[in-house]
């Protein structure tokens, strides 16, 4: 590459993160490529690490996760991949070789690289990408970058949620939070399960978007509304069968085990930063089950099918879009949920 030079958004600490000029990355191993980044966005995980609520990342780090690419270098021991290529990859890299690995667990990955965590994310003109021949996803020519932006983390993630919940077709799930996350998780209960979707936030403007965008059937305002009534008035009295958390916090979580009905699933696929007690006695009675954990990319070639049939479309997500230029206004605004931002989508750096 001539290029020698890069923009990239770098964390230097808690509230600190600048758009910088640093190296172009170059091949560590022979099984790595370096694609130059076609698109990105900005993950509410990337704002927790701006905020300093992450202990795993060490500055300086280039943040971000979620992108597609074109490679541009390409290792020894990388095979059916080469300069040119439209990829897409998930937010970790895994080796393939390590206990978890080969126990199909590879999001426990002994050797995980995960962009923006524990090696240099994607919010940059070039990202290096490790254990290419595991991870990397290609593009098929007749879909966008932008169709396929959401599969590896908010729609894979989502998919985790869903299937843990058991969603089944008839079935009533309230999913508690709209944010990305949440949004996708409606999206995949409603559109490929066949589910009845409750949507429960406190903020109003994301409530309408699940609603107008067709991915519910049932907004609750939790700061406005009696949630717990409106649930059993929707529900026969019983409860959901199930509940997906998203949002990440104890109050949430809370609601969840509140309002799924007995014997149903509480399925939480959220990050949170702080631990809190649970009612016990309230799970044992209702026999509820809780399952948690993050995505899983076993699930991409399955949401990658819905995709290009048209089952799925995550158009009504990518609210704004501005080059890597304009990120840390991306940053101000994606975090705090101004202007009805959903996604900040990041294309290329423009030179002016």
């Amino acid at each position: 590459m001539k290029q020698k030079t890069m923009k990239a958004l770098v964390y230097h600490g808690p509230h600190n993160i600048s758009l910088d000029d640093v190296a172009v990355p170059q091949l560590q191993k022979d099984t790595d490529v370096i694609a130059r980044v076609t698109i990105s966005t900005i993950c509410t995980s990337d704002v927790h690490v701006f905020e300093g609520l992450s202990q795993i990342v060490k500055p300086p780090r280039i943040l971000g996760h979620e992108f597609c690419a074109e490679i541009v270098e390409v290792g020894s021991a990388v095979q059916g991949f080469k300069i040119g290529d439209r990829v897409h990859c998930p937010p970790l890299s895994f080796c393939g070789e390590c206990a978890m690995c080969k126990l199909g667990r590879v999001g426990a990955c002994q050797n995980a690289g995960g962009f923006g965590l524990f090696t240099d994310g994607c919010q940059a003109e070039y990202v290096r990408i490790p254990y290419a021949n595991n991870c990397l996803i290609p593009i098929p020519d007749d879909m966008t970058d932008k169709d396929v932006l959401l599969l590896g983390d908010m729609l894979a993630t989502a998919l985790f949620g869903v299937n843990n919940a058991e969603v089944k077709v008839g079935q009533t799930v309230a999913v508690i939070g709209s944010g990305p996350v949440g949004l996708c998780s409606c999206l995949l209960a409603k559109k490929v399960r066949g589910a009845k979707v409750i949507v429960l936030d406190k903020i109003q403007e994301r409530i309408d978007l699940a609603l107008k965008a067709g991915v519910a059937d049932i907004g609750i305002n939790v700061q406005t509304q009696d949630a717990a009534q409106l649930i059993l008035e929707a529900t026969g009295g019983k409860g959901v069968d199930s509940a997906i958390e998203t949002a990440g916090n104890s109050q949430s979580f809370g609601m969840a085990l509140q309002i799924t009905a007995a014997a149903g699933i509480v399925s939480s696929v959220a990050l949170y930063s702080t631990s809190f007690e649970l009612p016990l006695p309230t799970l044992v009675f209702k026999n509820l089950t809780i399952r948690m954990g993050i995505q899983r990319i076993q699930g991409i070639p399955e949401l990658l099918g819905y995709i290009k049939d048209g089952t799925i479309n995550t158009d009504f997500l990518l609210t704004h879009q501005a080059p890597l230029n304009d990120i840390i206004k991306g940053y101000e605004v994606f975090g705090a949920q101004k202007d009805g931002c959903v996604k900040w989508v990041v294309t290329p750096y423009e030179n002016k």
